[in-house]
């Protein structure tokens, strides 16, 4: 039979023996947890691949004019936020390249003009006007003025250029409601750059001499025919007319002396009632853009079919006939982009276009559907 001393020394082991079992747990439990939290530590975050956003068409909100002295009352949907302490915005860059804002038309007016280089004014005030005396004291005085814009300031005419002006290059009227441009608009004989969104009914004859203008735009017009002025500016490289959508007058059909303005690379007319273009607009070598949307073409006219160095063209809204328009895509010889929105054709004839125009690409009504 064991001694005492023997059971009591089996007992003492036993409980040393138990410490060291809990000594040990807790030692691996913490190893563990430890272990764990290395773990989560060295899991990198899962990747969320990132998706390409389809591109983004910018959509302009419709800002409704307000007529001077009409009180502004809650707006309804998204329109731009009218000013607050002006009704116009008026910037100006000076020779030394300073920009400089100006607050009202009476600062603008009792500014030093002569160091001016760049002047632009607007207003989202409809019918708020502009003197006639004040533009006069800008061509006046604005003796280093290359780049000139009045937009949406009304104007019953646009003031005469008493002397003969070197330095303006650009000079930008729109939504002025000018009907007539002064004949001493000649005296601009810097010009290379001129757009007009007006409801002019003509151009002076005089205009056929800026000889430097190179670019020109003119919009919204209320032309009965072509200006034939136009032919005379032969370094012209960009050339726009739209007639004003709302009225009934229409140019109906373009003078055959496209070759006497050989620099075009860019025509567009638009909202003109054409229904056939004249031959001479095959000699336009280097002509790369050709707009003739919004008119009444039937087919395409083979006079662009046969230009190789097309690359963008827009047809948009003409009122053609499948068979005719059909044998006209066959001629074609460029390739680039068309666009040939509201013609009225259906998903398979757009489908046959873009098959016959392999090195084309035809963008047309529900291509996406």
């Amino acid at each position: 039979m064991p001694s005492l001393n023997a059971h009591i020394c089996f007992n003492k082991k036993q409980i040393n023996m138990k410490k060291y079992i809990l000594v040990f747990s807790l030692s691996l439990f913490a190893l563990t947890v430890s272990a764990q939290k290395k773990k989560k530590k060295q899991i990198p975050p899962p990747k969320v691949e990132a998706i390409a956003e389809p591109p983004k068409v910018e959509v302009i909100p419709e800002v409704m004019p307000v007529h001077e002295g009409e009180q502004i009352t809650e707006p309804v949907g998204l329109v731009a936020p009218m000013p607050t302490t002006s009704t116009a915005f008026i910037h100006a860059t000076t020779t030394g390249g300073k920009e400089i804002r100006f607050t009202d038309l009476e600062e603008l007016a009792g500014s030093d003009l002569s160091k001016l280089k760049e002047l632009s004014f607007s207003t989202m005030i409809s019918g708020k006007t502009i003197e006639s005396s004040l533009l006069q004291k800008i061509l006046n005085e604005g003796i280093q003025l290359e780049v000139l814009a009045i937009e949406n300031f009304a104007l019953d005419a646009f003031p005469e250029i008493k002397t003969p002006n070197h330095r303006l290059k650009k000079l930008t009227l729109s939504q002025n409601k000018l009907k007539i441009l002064p004949a001493s608009i000649s005296n601009l004989t810097a010009l290379e750059g001129f757009d007009c969104n007006n409801p002019l009914t003509a151009l002076p004859a005089s205009f056929a001499q800026l000889k430097n203008l190179q670019q020109l735009g003119l919009n919204s017009h209320l032309f009965t025919a072509f200006p034939k002025e136009i032919f005379s500016l032969s370094k012209l490289s960009i050339l726009y007319l739209s007639g004003n959508y709302k009225s009934e007058t229409k140019l109906g059909e373009l003078p055959d002396l496209f070759q006497q303005l050989p620099e075009l690379k860019e025509l567009g007319i638009q909202n003109a009632g054409l229904s056939s273009l004249p031959k001479s607009i095959a000699t336009l070598k280097k002509l790369e853009k050709a707009n003739f949307s919004y008119n009444q073409f039937k087919s395409f006219p083979e006079v662009l079919a046969t230009n190789p160095k097309l690359v963008y063209v827009p047809f948009t809204n003409n009122p053609m006939q499948w068979e005719p328009f059909l044998a006209s895509v066959k001629k074609i010889k460029w390739s680039g982009l068309f666009f040939l929105y509201e013609t009225g054709f259906t998903k398979k004839q757009y489908e046959l276009v873009q098959d016959i125009l392999t090195k084309t690409d035809v963008y047309y009504d529900g291509m996406n559907d």
